[in-house]
């Protein structure tokens, strides 16, 4: 478990280390003999110590952004609670059309994929039978309504039959000639077999019903919102019932796995400083502890105002 923290001052204590010079120390020579222990000159560096204060905060602080606009239908957490990266659901939005809209897409698909595997396949011998004998069969009625036409023609100029009924049988007559072209037209389509523009086409249909199922699947994704870190959720914008728009700010969430430690440092010692150094610290709510960190950043450039150099030091945050 991490320990919680706030923004506070705490003490640092920088333990730096300078290279050592080697020489000799020579005085005046002494008027009786002395007795001399010699030994060889070695370089050897120099612990230093820098102290100064700073304060904590944590290294990762982030802000949940709704990716979908939606109504929150469920937001359980608490400020305070802890929560887990990529499980842990900050809050749900209603998605009951998405859900409908989904299983239309995923129905219009399927058809889809079926009639561009028929087209693939082409007409069974005995669909093209069929077609074969629906053109013979359009063939004989228009033989009829030709009879027909004919006959009511000789009728109407007799005056037998009625102009309404002359009509009749020449509707009949187009109707059944319009009806064997159609027919003709499938038969003849069903014998060269499917084109591959046709083939091509339904294809792209397909194509084009995956990427609907994909974007309402993802977009069904979205409403279900999870935690992007591990750490403690410290804000919640949001509450059941409100309407966020894409973008919306729904939570924030701090990681205090590992803490910041921000410090300045004058001009004259920032030299003595590199990145990797080790570094001692104290806070006022653990006085009796001390934990370690190590330099993580230092920002070249001193603050118009303190004249310091910012320096960053990561700490791990677990007892």
């Amino acid at each position: 478990m991490y320990r919680l923290i706030r923004i506070w001052w705490v003490a640092v204590l920088l333990v730096v280390i300078w290279p050592g010079e080697k020489g000799l120390v020579s005085a005046g020579r002494p008027d009786f003999p002395v007795s001399v222990v010699v030994s060889k000159v070695v370089e050897q560096p120099i612990v230093g110590t820098l102290k100064t204060v700073g304060t904590v905060e944590p290294l990762i602080t982030t802000t949940l952004s709704a990716e979908i606009a939606g109504l929150v239908e469920r937001f359980d957490l608490h400020a305070g609670e802890y929560v887990e990266k990529n499980k842990t659901v900050i809050c749900q939005l209603r998605n009951t059309s998405l859900r409908i809209s989904l299983r239309e897409a995923e129905a219009m698909l399927a058809r889809a994929r079926a009639e561009a595997e028929k087209l693939k396949r082409g007409l069974r011998p005995e669909e093209v039978a069929e077609r074969r004998a629906r053109v013979k069969e359009r063939e004989a009625l228009l033989k009829k309504f030709a009879d027909d036409l004919e006959r009511a023609k000789n009728l109407f100029q007799k005056r037998v039959i009625s102009r309404s009924d002359y009509i009749q049988a020449e509707s009949n007559y187009l109707a059944a000639t319009a009806q064997l072209e159609q027919a003709t037209q499938q038969f003849r389509l069903a014998e060269q077999g499917t084109r591959k523009e046709d083939i091509a086409a339904a294809e792209a249909e397909v194509q084009r019903m995956q990427a609907n199922v994909d974007r309402i699947r993802e977009d069904l994704r979205k409403t279900t919102i999870r935690s992007p870190i591990s750490g403690f959720l410290v804000r919640k914008y949001l509450e059941v019932g409100q309407w966020v728009e894409r973008g919306g700010k729904v939570a924030e969430i701090i990681d205090l796995e590992t803490v910041l430690v921000r410090v300045g440092v004058n001009e004259r010692d920032i030299r003595h400083l590199a990145v990797g150094d080790r570094a001692v610290l104290t806070v006022d709510a653990y006085p009796e502890e001390e934990f370690q960190g190590k330099i993580r950043y230092i920002i070249p450039q001193a603050d118009p105002t303190s004249r310091n150099f910012p320096v960053q030091i990561a700490v791990q945050n677990t007892p």
